[in-house]
């Protein structure tokens, strides 16, 4: 008796980039739905997920007139950037935190002042800075890569930075005058996520300066930092804010792009460079990798019978036998933990920054992000059901964009924006130091802040027109 033919396989889902694009289009030309009010202080991060995803959907070859963002809209975005530069370094995180509008002609940003505004000096913090030069290198005009940088302040913000870094080597969010103290107070938990964004911010910065230069600005302490992170390892191969405390994947993930960052040559285009300290720092580089290779398992549609939900979906099969004939692989942050969208762009850039995609089942996470997180209105949730957020959204497309999905453009997995937008950002450094000098002053930029506010209940003229930008 003849065997009936094998069942054919099944068709691989396809990614719907019209149908992402017009989710993106929505949340860029619409004002964002109420559930986003609490992220009113992140606003440079909410337009960072929103124009990155647009790029990475937005096929190189296309003319800038047909591109979502326009080019007469993205000057008005850089705009908007820029406005939000603080006269001390870095940027602020929103608008609502915008610093004082008068009182700094004077203002002396290394050793603050006695006036009133001095307390409020702080408003700039880490991950606004770090967003919003993200932001301007994916904005740049297609015919200025060189200005993508054009009005940053690369020296104090580079000074900024410098005073944020701990005596431990880590890094803190914000810099306060607190009454009664002289100098600077570091604020801000001992979180892996800034020490992170610190080595990025000096990586699309610094450039290789010498001492007496007239673009040279004293380094902060990277051999600090670098110990301060390798001693963050923890037994179990992970990493966490402290080798006493949780391994987390986004931890592990900022720890590994930090420590690639540090000696990262300044023009590549890839994170495909030898990195003494990822090949020899690291204590313990056999623990990180099956740690971060068990973050993954086969993902199990809950019984609809099941009361409790989260009682599936974390553990791994006891027995291959068990596992489905085309399986569903999703990631996790923790041991024991849910799926989560954002967990397949931690575990599997962490695993390229290292080098080992081989480990990361990229075939099988690319049909659970498809098939059970990508919604039917466009973007990504961040559990199965859920609607779309922002920022899954974005890491969930800039883990199909670090796996190769056609259609999108490739994902630097340390820096977290496109390969053409990390040249963009080298091309703008360059820029910067051929210079010589920064061409926007603390005066200049409290004009420019001046220039934001209402005069007679109307808008500046540069702010005309943007009204449909959620952002």
């Amino acid at each position: 008796m003849d065997e009936p033919p094998p069942a054919p396989a099944p068709q691989e889902p396809s990614l719907d980039i019209e149908r992402h694009l017009k989710y993106w289009k929505m949340c860029l030309q619409f004002p964002l739905p109420h559930h986003y009010l609490s992220n009113e202080g992140n606003r440079m991060a909410l337009a960072y997920f929103i124009v990155n995803s647009v790029v990475i959907l937005t096929p190189p070859e296309l003319p800038a007139e047909k591109q979502l963002i326009p080019p007469q809209d993205r000057r008005k975005l850089r705009a908007w950037v820029l406005s939000h530069q603080h006269p001390g370094g870095g940027f602020a995180p929103s608008s609502s935190s915008i610093f004082p509008l008068h009182g700094y002609e004077q203002w002396e940003p290394v050793t603050g002042s006695a006036q009133e505004q001095a307390s409020y000096a702080g408003v700039a913090n880490i991950t606004g800075t770090i967003f919003a030069l993200q932001l301007l290198a994916l904005l740049a005009d297609d015919n200025d890569h060189e200005g993508a940088f054009n009005g940053v302040d690369r020296a104090r913000t580079l000074q900024w930075l410098r005073r944020l870094q701990r005596s431990d080597g880590s890094f803190g969010e914000v810099l306060r005058q607190i009454p009664g103290k002289e100098g600077w107070e570091i604020l801000g938990g001992y979180d892996m996520r800034y020490c992170y964004i610190a080595a990025s911010i000096r990586w699309m910065l610094r450039g290789e300066v010498k001492e007496g230069g007239s673009d040279w600005v004293q380094d902060f302490d990277t051999e600090g930092l670098a110990r301060y992170i390798l001693r963050s390892q923890t037994y179990d191969g992970g990493f966490a804010a402290s080798s006493q405390e949780e391994p987390h994947a986004g931890y592990a993930y900022c720890a590994i792009s930090a420590l690639s960052l540090l000696d990262r040559p300044l023009e590549t285009g890839t994170t495909s460079h030898e990195s003494k300290i990822l090949d020899s720092g690291i204590r313990d580089t056999p623990g990180l990798v099956h740690w971060l290779a068990s973050r993954q398992f086969v993902f199990l549609d809950p019984d609809d019978d099941e009361d409790d939900e989260e009682s599936v979906n974390f553990a791994m099969p006891t027995s291959l036998i068990s596992t489905p004939a085309n399986p569903l692989v999703a990631s996790n942050g923790r041991t024991n933990k849910l799926a989560d969208t954002c967990y397949s762009w931690w575990v599997g850039a962490a695993l390229a920054n290292l080098t080992k995609t081989e480990l990361f089942n990229w075939k099988d996470t690319r049909r659970f992000l498809l098939e059970r997180m990508s919604h039917k209105i466009g973007g990504f949730s961040k559990t199965p059901g859920g609607a779309p957020d922002v920022y899954h959204s974005c890491f969930g497309l800039a883990a199909m964009a670090v796996m190769a999905e056609p259609g999108l453009r490739q994902v630097d997995s340390a820096l977290a924006v496109p390969v053409e937008t990390v040249k963009v950002i080298e091309q703008a450094r360059a820029k910067l130091l051929r210079n010589g000098k920064n061409s926007t002053t603390a005066k200049d930029v409290v004009a420019m802040g001046l220039a934001m506010r209402r005069v007679g209940g109307k808008k500046p003229t540069w702010l005309e027109g943007t009204s449909q930008f959620s952002c």
